[in-house]
């Protein structure tokens, strides 16, 4: 019940704070920009909206292409579409309640597949950590190519506000964070070691051991390549999503991709910082694409219309993929260890 209510609050703050972000930023427009949104709302052909969101559909179905890859590492990897549907029902999850979609998709996956959970989650974490890897080589690719455009903003938004954190992070605070860390760390070290016969020790064991064998399945892919070129194609959906968006709007139409790109890398700030980026991620589109000349009210519009397509297609899937997981029979899996040992050559 306390945790249910936890879940309940935390929702319901990151919902605050995306409307606080509308609101504020809403109210530091003028009538006339007001007015200027809602006129490109009017206007936009959003034909090119759906054609972001089957790019954004390309870019799931890669996703759970590329997670079979790691799963093939320790079990037999379930059809990619149930894959796919437990994959759109953590998407789901994940704009109700902060991380709850990685638990919701293992979760979904493994009693589709009858796959352990806990390898499920350590190749969920493993794939996150790769992809936060790839993001922040992004991010440092984005800047560099296009360093003198984005200097200013740069030094605004993020260095100083980067400088006002680590000012407000006393070296004695940071002490007290690393000596609780290891206090933790050594507590849990004697539980196990003292209890190491108990049965819920032993399960936490276990539990422990899937997870690093999880976490360890990036560094066990037999199809390297594949993988990698999964990656890469689903980065260029995820491109694509943004840059079809450009063409619903008149003043967006003339912007090269490139200005995509940077969006795409600035704008994930704005997904990681707000759940589902919800207010956030329209004015962060609108302050990179002024950049490139396009009117605030006008990159508003266009930042609005882009998470609109996406958070539609994330509904749409994702209450589908509850449909049609309910009608999915569990499968008995056996994994390649044990067909090995039924079978040794």
């Amino acid at each position: 019940m306390k945790k249910k209510l936890f879940r309940i609050i935390q929702t319901l703050l990151f919902l605050a704070l995306g409307v606080f972000f509308i609101f504020y930023f809403w109210n530091k427009l003028g009538i006339e920009e007001q007015t200027r949104i809602f006129e490109n709302f009017k206007k936009a052909n959003y034909w090119w909206l759906v054609a972001s969101m089957v790019a954004g559909l390309f870019s799931h179905i890669f996703r759970a292409l590329r997670w079979n890859l790691m799963i093939e590492t320790f079990d037999k990897p379930p059809r990619t579409s149930v894959t796919f549907w437990a994959l759109m029902t953590g998407y789901l999850a994940n704009l109700a309640v902060p991380r709850l979609g990685e638990i919701t998709r293992c979760a979904m996956l493994a009693r589709k597949g009858k796959i352990s959970f806990d390898k499920l989650l350590g190749s969920v974490v493993a794939e996150r950590a790769f992809d936060l890897l790839l993001y922040v080589l992004l991010f440092f690719t984005a800047i560099a190519m296009f360093y003198d455009r984005l200097r200013d903003y740069l030094n605004e938004k993020i260095l100083n506000g980067f400088k006002e954190k680590l000012a407000s992070f006393t070296s004695g605070r940071m002490l007290l964070y690393v000596l609780a860390l290891a206090a933790f760390i050594a507590l849990l070290v004697f539980i196990l070691r003292r209890f190491r016969n108990h049965s819920v020790i032993q399960k936490f064991r276990k539990f422990l051991a899937n997870i690093k064998n999880g976490l360890l399945s990036v560094f066990k892919i037999k199809k390297v390549f594949l993988f990698f070129l999964y990656t890469v194609v689903i980065w260029i959906f995820y491109l694509l999503m943004i840059y079809l968006v450009y063409f619903g709007i008149e003043a967006t139409i003339g912007l090269p991709l490139g200005s995509a790109f940077v969006v795409l890398v600035f704008g994930t700030i704005g997904i990681i910082v707000v759940q589902g980026g919800i207010g956030i991620y329209p004015i962060i589109v609108s302050e990179i694409l002024f950049l490139y000349g396009i009117d605030i009210a006008d990159g508003y519009a266009m930042g609005w219309l882009n998470w609109g397509a996406q958070t539609s297609l994330i509904l749409i899937t994702g209450l589908t993929a509850f449909i049609v997981l309910s009608f999915i029979k569990n499968t008995k899996h056996e994994s390649p260890e044990a067909n090995t040992a039924k079978n040794p050559e």
